[in-house]
């Protein structure tokens, strides 16, 4: 009879693993946990074939499924605990999270995954980055920095016609004419009707003939002149420049046309007496 004993010991051992529910190693239902969700697209469309995986914080255990065509994925029989869960699809932006399961219920998840950008588009919100920033920059009266991120957007994005802008009329503002020149032009290609640019445009080729005014470099200086009144003819001392070159040219019809034009745009400025007076006499000769 003694040696039947362990026999007996041993069975009993068996039924009570079996019915505490710990044989094979798997966890007592009321500590099980279970996930369950849904990936969809940022518009609410579900996504099929997505790689999700879910790594156990504690034991570093790592599950893994994928979503079915509904979008729709689970994992049962889990222990509690903390995790991480990742979703990963090609074209798609990785989305990962941290969260906690418990035995109380099912814990139940909506996750959406928004489109990996293409190279383009990373590149624009750079340039829309760096260009607000020149803006505040500019603001601050930081303009070397201000002028550096207006460079930065225009490099990124080719075709940003407002950072050409600020880049030049900063540039301009630093006396830097050559510089500034390229930027807006490049910006007038861009957008061929934009005032500003024209204007900006204008004031460079103006200051330009200014300094080769007073060289006594009348050709040049002319030259300069009318290319500034062809992006700005509103601009009134541009005509007062071209009359006072073609006056000092001999070319008394080309003289007095600007001149008059001059007045009529400021029939009361400082220059306006001694303006009439230069017509009064080129019309007499």
């Amino acid at each position: 009879m003694a040696k039947n004993i362990p026999k007996i010991s041993v069975v009993c051992l068996f039924c009570f693993l079996v019915f505490s529910g710990i044989c094979f190693g798997l966890p007592q239902e009321e500590e099980q946990a279970r996930l369950e969700g849904k990936i969809l697209d940022t518009e609410n469309k579900p996504l099929a074939e997505v790689d999700i995986q879910l790594k156990n914080l504690g034991t570093n255990k790592l599950f893994a499924v994928k979503s079915n065509k509904k979008g729709e994925f689970a994992f049962r029989m889990l222990f509690p605990g903390k995790y991480v869960l990742t979703a990963i699809k090609k074209g798609y932006k990785t989305h990962s999270l941290e969260l906690e399961l418990n035995s109380d219920s099912p814990q139940r998840l909506a996750i959406n995954l928004a489109k990996e950008l293409s190279a383009e588009e990373k590149s624009r919100l750079e340039a829309v980055s760096s260009f607000q920033k020149g803006v505040e920059l500019a603001k601050e009266d930081k303009i070397d920095e201000a002028v550096s991120a207006f460079r930065t957007a225009s490099e990124l994005k080719p075709d940003f016609t407002e950072a050409y802008i600020n880049l030049g009329l900063l540039l301009f503002r630093q006396a830097k004419d050559e510089e500034a020149e390229k930027a807006l032009l490049k910006a007038l290609e861009l957008k061929s009707e934009e005032p500003k640019i024209k204007a900006t445009l204008g004031s460079i080729y103006f200051e330009k003939a200014k300094i080769l005014l007073q060289a006594d470099k009348i050709d040049e200086a002319l030259e300069q002149l009318k290319v500034s009144y062809s992006y700005d003819p509103g601009y009134s001392y541009t005509s007062y420049l071209l009359g006072y070159a073609y006056s000092k040219k001999g070319v008394k019809e080309e003289a007095i046309k600007y001149f008059e034009a001059f007045l009529q745009m400021e029939p009361n400025s400082p220059q306006a007496p001694q303006v009439k007076e230069i017509l009064e006499s080129l019309k007499k000769q």
